[in-house]
């Protein structure tokens, strides 16, 4: 048996991200290398970026917003674009839309500060997605709870060291992912580290 190739694999500097291309049955894995780190994930299909990860669609067909392996991420014409096939940390968050230059000034007074939001629009940017065609992410790692008054808490992410969860292109997809550089909560349990990306050969 020949060892499965590797073409790509790459550490995600702090508060930076990636765009990348997935071809149907193709595999990559987010790689949590210090721990408790959440990645900003969204995808679009890659004939039609108009078709895009659908936050409301994946929940309403896993019949859940807690995604593991086996679940699915949906567009918005509810067709299956990544399936999660491996993961170590089982709880991340498909509630919350990414941070941006505009929630920052309203959630803690502050501008200027590098956001998701941004980083999705710059690394999507050669692909010609722009800001208003980017969707509410999958939050890979994020730790969010839902209180019995419907209140949300972000707490940190229960990654450790060396966890990972991983995907399997359902469709040829245009993937992004950040690594998110909120500090101004638990997100990320107010500190900023790389992530690692591998892309496994088709």
């Amino acid at each position: 048996m020949t060892e499965e190739r590797i073409p790509f694999s790459q550490i995600i500097p702090p508060r930076d991200g990636i765009s990348f291309f997935a071809k149907k049955g193709q595999r990559f894995r987010i790689t949590d290398v210090e721990g408790q780190q959440v990645s900003d994930l969204v995808v679009f299909s890659k004939d039609d970026p108009t078709e895009r990860l659908s936050g409301g669609n994946t929940r309403k067909l896993n019949n859940t917003w807690l995604l593991t392996t086996g679940h699915r991420l949906y567009s918005t014409k509810c067709r299956a674009l990544l399936t999660i096939s491996a993961d170590t940390v089982g709880r991340h968050d498909l509630q919350s839309s990414a941070c941006s230059p505009y929630d920052y000034p309203i959630r803690f007074g502050i501008t200027d500060h590098p956001s998701c939001l941004a980083i999705l629009s710059r690394v999507l940017e050669p692909h010609r997605v722009h800001e208003y065609l980017i969707p509410d992410p999958f939050n890979v790692f994020m730790n969010t709870e839902v209180g019995k008054d419907g209140s949300i808490e972000v707490r940190p992410p229960l990654s450790k060291p060396g966890d990972y969860i991983e995907f399997e292109a359902d469709m040829d997809c245009l993937v992004a992912m950040t690594v998110c550089p909120q500090d101004q909560n638990a997100c990320n349990a107010y500190r900023i580290t790389p992530l690692q990306l591998t892309v496994y050969g088709s």
